[in-house]
């Protein structure tokens, strides 16, 4: 009987995890083809994109103490959680914003504890709460990025361009200041998403009946706008700014402190594939623009005691199904974001 010859072909489209390369060499060849087909596969996952959504009357660490588990269960080994913080310019005005926002004597019991280097957190700001001494206090409490959102502005039909005004400068220094990365819901799509879930003209609906009449296109130049003006804060576009790769390609080429996440856009159904066209083009993008995404789910922890898997999965399956490279996965799955919030990598053991 003749026998199989194997034909390997070239690991940069074909690759491998680094420790099957390694069992080539490793005693001589001794486990040289065991577990050969084996790809590569992420030391660990940081998600960068998660909302915490528990009641005030527990800390962060109580509340989030299951899907903590959970997730490092599945390999999510760190975490950012995004905590609404408001101060004086704005208040809560009705119960469902007081049971979600935070003030700063609150906060400050709220994250007590959250000291294990795997949980690490930041502020979500309302866009009327420009106020440069909620940055210094949530920074002071441990915070290592902020987090703005356009959603509330657009429902209200507040100005496209309000991030421009004095008062938002001012914020925006503190935060250069802090050295802290901005995570930022720029943009909102308008026809539906069915395979993400996604409902038609949400946010927009709200504000067009408030008499909105700018696009994503204002907001997304208002957001390139402060790129600009604020070099050294790195900005990072949650939900790939809902724009396309090409044009994403064309920005990370002009804006050197812009990066994106790959919450809801980069999922793959539990069940599916890629199109081999769409897995070659995606492919050589995120190995291409490896520094500039973060991996991330926009999943909520704390409210309900538990994670939603599906969703982490379908965006593990995204990352996992395009092959990517060993290295280009690490960078993607947590070095990255570690990098931007100052965060040295988890060591074997931690």
């Amino acid at each position: 009987m003749p026998k199989p010859v194997y034909d390997r072909k070239c690991e940069n489209r074909y690759p491998h995890g680094n420790d099957v390369l390694e069992r080539e060499f490793s005693e001589n060849g001794f486990a040289a083809g065991w577990c050969m087909h084996a790809k590569p596969v992420p030391e660990y996952y940081f998600d960068c994109h998660i909302h915490y959504d528990g009641a005030k009357d527990f800390t962060v660490a109580e509340r989030i103490a299951v899907p903590k588990v959970q997730a490092a269960g599945a390999g999510v080994e760190r975490v950012l959680l995004i905590i609404q913080l408001y101060g004086k310019k704005w208040q809560p005005e009705n119960e469902t914003d007081a049971a979600r926002y935070f003030n700063v004597g609150e906060l400050k019991k709220a994250v007590a504890g959250l000291d294990d280097n795997k949980i690490f957190w930041g502020p979500s700001l309302r866009y009327g709460s420009p106020e440069p001494e909620l940055v210094h206090a949530a920074a002071d409490m441990g915070a290592s990025y902020v987090k703005l959102h356009n959603a509330p502005q657009i429902m209200v039909n507040a100005p496209a361009d309000l991030w421009l005004s004095r008062e938002w400068r001012e914020t925006f220094k503190a935060i250069t200041e802090r050295k802290l990365p901005v995570i930022w819901h720029v943009t909102q799509r308008l026809p539906s998403s069915r395979y993400t879930g996604g409902g038609r003209n949400t946010y927009w609906q709200k504000g067009w009946e408030a008499g909105v009449k700018y696009g994503n296109e204002d907001l997304l130049q208002v957001f390139l706008t402060c790129c600009r003006h604020f070099p050294e804060i790195q900005f990072i576009g949650a939900h790939q700014l809902h724009i396309g790769w090409d044009r994403l390609d064309g920005l990370f080429a002009g804006y050197p402190n812009l990066y994106v996440d790959s919450t809801i856009g980069c999922q793959l159904l539990l069940c599916d594939d890629f199109y081999e066209h769409d897995k070659e083009y995606l492919r050589e993008m995120f190995i291409n623009r490896a520094n500039r995404i973060l991996y991330g789910t926009d999943t909520f922890w704390g409210k309900d005691g538990s994670m939603n898997e599906t969703v982490v999965f379908r965006h593990m399956r995204f990352i996992q199904k395009l092959d990517l490279p060993e290295d280009v996965l690490n960078k993607i799955c947590h070095i990255n974001i570690e990098k931007l919030i100052g965060a040295g990598a988890l060591r074997q053991g931690d």
